[in-house]
């Protein structure tokens, strides 16, 4: 079924395009028409010519057969996923699409990163892909630095996965026009071809789909749904590995002036200690402070458990204090699990940690001069 539909909509998409395209150019013209008469008393709205898309054989394929074959033979839950395809809002796109939007990070093409079916302009195949949305990068940086950064980004979530499930990292090439098909070219994660005369049987094409599905929750896993940040988690990695390596670092009592702030390409940060953050795993024990039963690893390097140092109140938010919040007071010893709830985890999970350790350190941070009240520091976890 899902291989006939494919067939069907390459037959006719071209075709109901042309077609689509020239009843709206006629309606666009009569319509300005009508509009003039409106200076001789003789408008009446009413009588405009409307065309939707939609009423196509062609958009029925995509924004409906097809979605409703994936939810099926995919067990793509509704309420977790949302396919949705497109041929174009009022004209037709030059890249129609069909998109599986995992809804804890987006529901739109236009945020967040997802799977996509993208067939390129000249109708000559489709490709399968993990991809972004575009229109968030136009919006932060503007075209061109827009361009820049979601393929850095798309590079940064490659080297994050373990496993491309036989997806190719390779460019793909839609040969498209306008910005936003070149956007979906620069922001492809990984991908598959599927040249338009030589579509596969329905089984291949679901079981890829599955595969594709494992690596997009693979990088959610390790990103969440903030893609645009996503080199803020490779600094994550490399300031742990950082930690794995520091030595004690003891600070005079009260407040510490808090540091200056680093820049990049992207966006600028507040600089972190590896030091005082392995001070604060070490005045753990190496325990995980969440569940002390929580056990991991020794680690090469410093000879204890492996664990992780997690800033209670996030250090983005550094420049609404007026003292350092990198200091150890401020820093929990977890488990990477553990650690991965405080930025991961479903609403109720994520405030009941944030809450815990809110009352054990809320009176050390005030010795610190970092004065926070836990529906604030709620706020700071989009809770």
């Amino acid at each position: 079924m899902m291989k006939e539909e494919l067939n069907s909509f390459f037959k006719n998409w071209l075709t109901d395009k042309e077609n689509a395209t020239e009843i709206l150019r006629e309606n666009k013209s009569y319509n300005a028409q009508l509009k003039a008469d409106e200076i001789s008393g003789k408008y009446y709205p009413e009588n405009k010519k409307s065309f939707s898309l939609y009423g196509l054989s062609s958009a029925d394929i995509l924004s409906k057969k097809i979605p409703a074959l994936l939810h099926k033979n995919c067990s793509l839950r509704k309420p977790k996923y949302k396919i949705q395809g497109s041929i174009g809002q009022g004209n037709p796109v030059e890249i129609p699409w069909i998109c599986i939007f995992d809804l804890d990070i987006t529901s739109s093409a236009q945020e967040g990163y997802y799977i996509a079916y993208l067939f390129d302009a000249k109708l000559s195949g489709v490709y399968l892909s993990l991809n972004q949305g575009w229109t968030q990068y136009e919006r932060v940086y503007a075209v061109e630095e827009g361009k820049i950064q979601i393929n850095k980004n798309a590079n940064y979530a490659r080297s994050l996965l373990k496993s491309d499930q036989g997806f190719s990292y390779a460019p793909i090439n839609l040969n498209a026009t306008k910005t936003l098909g070149k956007g979906y070219e620069a922001g492809n994660i990984c991908s598959k071809y599927y040249p338009a005369d030589a579509i596969p049987e329905d089984d291949e094409l679901i079981d890829d789909l599955r595969n594709l599905i494992g690596v997009y929750r693979e990088l959610k896993g390790l990103i969440g749904s903030d893609i645009i940040e996503i080199k803020g988690k490779l600094d994550e990695d490399q300031f742990q590995e950082e930690i794995q390596e520091g030595k004690r670092k003891e600070l005079k009592p009260g407040k510490i002036e808090k540091k200056s702030k680093k820049s990049n390409s992207s966006s600028p940060s507040w600089s972190r200690d590896g030091d005082i953050a392995f001070t604060a795993l070490d005045n753990a024990d190496f325990h995980c402070e969440n569940n002390s039963g929580h056990e991991t690893f020794i680690s090469a390097k410093t000879g204890h458990q492996f664990v992780e140092a997690h800033h209670l109140v996030p250090m983005e938010f550094q420049g609404d204090f007026e003292a350092s919040i990198d200091v150890p007071e401020n820093i929990i010893s977890l488990c990477p699990n553990c650690h991965r709830a405080f930025h991961n985890s479903v609403e109720e999970t994520k405030s009941s940690v944030v809450r815990k350790f809110y009352n054990c350190r809320k009176d050390l941070l005030v010795q610190r001069e970092i004065e926070i009240s836990s529906e604030r520091l709620l706020e700071f976890y989009k809770i």
